[in-house]
């Protein structure tokens, strides 16, 4: 038998290559997504989703064959190698290097080989440490990739390019140069029976043996349902953080890291300080149990002093499932024979893959699940985690004395063989019994007895930015509820109120509806008898806006100029303003490139009708009223018409460019063309008619335009 100190260097060599692949692997694969511009994103995502699976369903059971046929040593030596130089080329591909289908196989290749290493891994620890401290030893292993993730989280540092690859491949091979120092001593590998017959062993000794049966299926459910938990837990992450920014070291972001990373180091701890009172297998269970219903908290997730829910929603049931993952390999390693460990581990690695693959398809259906909010999505995840947590229930009386059935003369399982209260020398008693069983239904319970807590739950928050713009008919009540919640937020209001309760509160308006209380204009989408009032009034509104159009459209009718002498074009058009100006602006080299530096708006404005300076041209009306304006343009000067006009001012213009096109210049189509020689000196008569004040009838331009020079202005008629 080897000595402590030996013992204990023998398990810190594997502990430090574990990890250092452990942590790896995760880092190697986004930066491989980058390390050769030349390959698609697209191609990229096939290959890391299509074939990595595919390689997995394929080679897990040989693999796990070969892990028993071979020395596991070596096995963790070799894949460690292989990483390495799979890294190398992603470094060279990443320099420039020509080995992009190189690389591309990389990508899948490198998931094979990072699962490969972890069922290798598993089935060679029993022979680094004595199956009385396997659990301290899984416990172990999972807490110390944190010590590498966590500072790099919450720093925000991202290590990617052809450095981190190299530095990468050369953690691999000093990975594989420490598992070569472990001298555990392996049992030599039983007679090759055929491959297949191999595998068929490993299969029928899961299938049949209680306690790995139990472990197959709550494996094969908790991958199965992982979608469905996963879109809850982001969706009260994105309630309890909406609308910060995503640096990790702000105090709420390191909130949310430390519940996805701190699971993992109480996990550890509470498994390594529970085990010897509960034994593995049933701590794995009681885990579960208990930590499932505290997912209802994430109902409560909410910004400011709600996050805490979400922390507990997310953090307990993680821990839980952490102690049930170290305490069912713990126990896995100790009932399974020594040379069915890798066979064993290739078939749950198979059937996890297959779940986690059948899984994607609930990813749709969970998030719209998750959307909905309030305490029905986490109800169901909690009902999920009971459900995968029930097939270690049905097992936990098969599991007393696993361990003999195993091929080791040191096998043991850390108090599943016997009572824990004699194994950690409690004394026996009917209270420790009653609560030893009282325990699973009081956990169970738990579920219902924090439903009524979620009644205050805060669930998704629709923002504005989220609200897609209204494109639509303008004269139609837009009806349902995403329309309802999207009105209701206009203008910074119910900015902190969940979408659900502020349906809840729009529906409980309608009901008192048309109560004092009631806002018709807000309630309309989701309110038929308040979209009923709210249209018809839209309607007259709008009955009443084409009446006024078709009376301004006669006024222009009736109110046609006739010319005097013959034009060269006439041009009519019912406008208006936003600020009561029609304006034509010119560019050319001795122009200013902005119209309001020549000052050309306050001169109309003195002049209360037009100005002009060459280039810019300005004519003013009201601008509440619509505008009949007729253009006519002359070879020679038209003789003066005053009467009916209230003013008639005549005004000199010079078109640098020949495009006199007056328009509103905050929107809207322009005039025609009046510049008809092109550029040149032009004299401009505008006629104005005021509108009828008091019965909104419109108002009246008619402008004249000739060839004439001068800058003179005449004002021909202005009346009293």
């Amino acid at each position: 038998m080897a000595s402590p100190r030996r013992a204990r260097l023998r398990f810190a060599l594997f502990a430090l290559a574990a990890v250092i692949v452990g942590v790896s692997h995760p880092l190697i694969e986004p930066a491989l997504w980058i390390a050769d511009r030349r390959i698609s994103s697209n191609l990229l995502n096939v290959f890391d989703r299509t074939v990595e699976p595919v390689a997995i369903l394929v080679l897990a059971l040989p693999l796990g064959v070969l892990i028993d046929r071979a020395r596991r040593r070596s096995v963790l030596v070799v894949s460690a190698l292989l990483g390495a130089a799979l890294t190398a080329v992603a470094a060279a591909g990443a320099l420039g290097a020509p080995t992009w289908p190189l690389l591309l196989a990389t990508i899948p290749a490198s998931g094979v080989l990072a699962s490969v290493t972890v069922v290798a891994q598993d089935a060679y620890l029993p022979s680094v440490v004595r199956r009385a401290r396997l659990l301290p030893a899984n416990a172990l292993l999972t807490l110390l990739p944190c010590v590498v993730v966590v500072p790099m989280t919450l720093t925000g540092t991202i290590w990617q390019g052809p450095e981190f690859l190299f530095a990468a491949g050369l953690a691999l091979a000093a990975a594989a140069a420490l598992f070569r120092g472990v001298s555990a001593a392996e049992r030599p590998s039983p007679p090759r029976a055929g491959l297949w017959r191999e595998a068929a062993e490993g299969i029928r000794f899961t299938a049949r043996h209680p306690a790995l049966r139990a472990i197959a299926l709550y494996l094969l459910l908790s991958s199965l349902l992982f979608e469905l938990r996963d879109e809850v837990t982001d969706e009260a992450r994105a309630t309890a953080f909406f609308g910060l920014s995503a640096t990790p070291i702000e105090y709420p972001w390191r909130l949310a890291i430390a519940s996805a990373y701190g699971p993992v180091v109480v996990g550890a701890l509470l498994a390594v300080l529970l085990h010897r009172r509960l034994g593995a297998f049933r701590l794995a269970w009681w885990a579960l149990l208990v930590s499932a219903p505290f997912t209802l908290l994430l109902a409560l997730s909410g910004p400011g002093a709600e996050r805490i829910w979400y922390v507990l929603g997310s953090g307990v049931p993680a821990t839980g499932a952490v102690i049930a993952t170290v305490a069912l390999l713990s126990h896995r390693q100790a009932v399974t024979p020594n040379r069915l460990l890798g066979r064993t581990g290739g078939l749950l690695l198979l059937l996890t893959t297959v779940a986690g693959e059948a899984g994607e398809l609930l990813e749709g259906p969970a998030g719209r699940l998750a959307d909905l909010g309030g305490a029905a999505p986490p109800a169901l995840a909690t009902a999920a985690a009971l459900a995968a947590a029930v097939p270690l229930l049905w097992a936990r009386r098969s599991t007393v004395g696993d361990a003999a059935g195993s091929d080791d003369d040191d096998a043991t399982d850390d108090g599943d063989q016997t009572s824990p209260d004699r194994a950690a020398g409690w004394p026996t008693s009917a209270i420790a019994r009653a609560v030893r069983r009282a325990g699973p239904p009081l956990a169970v319970l738990a579920l219902p007895a924090t439903l009524p807590a979620t009644d205050l739950a805060y669930g998704r928050i629709t923002t504005l930015d989220q609200c897609a713009p209204r494109y639509g008919d303008a004269a139609r009540v837009p009806t349902g509820e995403r329309a309802f919640i999207c009105w209701a937020r206009s203008g910074g209001r119910f900015a902190t109120v969940s979408d659900r309760d502020l349906l809840a509160y729009g529906r409980a308006m309608c009901e008192v509806y048309p109560g004092p209380h009631a806002d018709e204009a807000l309630i309309a989408p989701i309110c038929p008898p308040a979209a009923a009032r709210f249209q018809a009034a839209i309607d007259a509104e709008e009955a009443e806006y084409r009446a006024q159009e078709a009376a301004n459209q006669k006024a222009c009718d009736r109110s046609r100029h006739r010319p005097l002498i013959r034009p060269v074009r006439v041009a009519r058009k019912r406008t208006w303003t936003d600020y009561g100006v029609l304006e034509s602006f010119e560019y050319d080299e001795n122009t200013p490139s902005d119209p309001f530096d020549d000052g050309l708006l306050d001169t109309a404005q003195d002049d209360d009708l037009v100005a002009a300076v060459p280039g810019h041209l300005i004519i003013l009306s009201h601008s509440d009223y619509d505008i009949c304006v007729t253009t006519e343009t002359y070879r020679t000067r038209p003789p003066v018409e005053v009467k009916g006009w209230h003013r008639v001012v005549e005004i000199g213009y010079q078109s640098p460019a020949g495009h006199i096109e007056l328009m509103d210049p905050m929107g809207g189509e322009s005039l025609p063309n009046l510049a008809f020689r092109g550029k040149g000196h032009y004299r401009i008569r505008v006629h104005y008619r005021q509108p009828d004040w008091e019965a909104g009838t419109p108002q009246h331009l008619l402008i004249m335009v000739f060839p004439g020079e001068g800058d003179r202005v005449v004002e021909h008629h202005r009346s009293r």
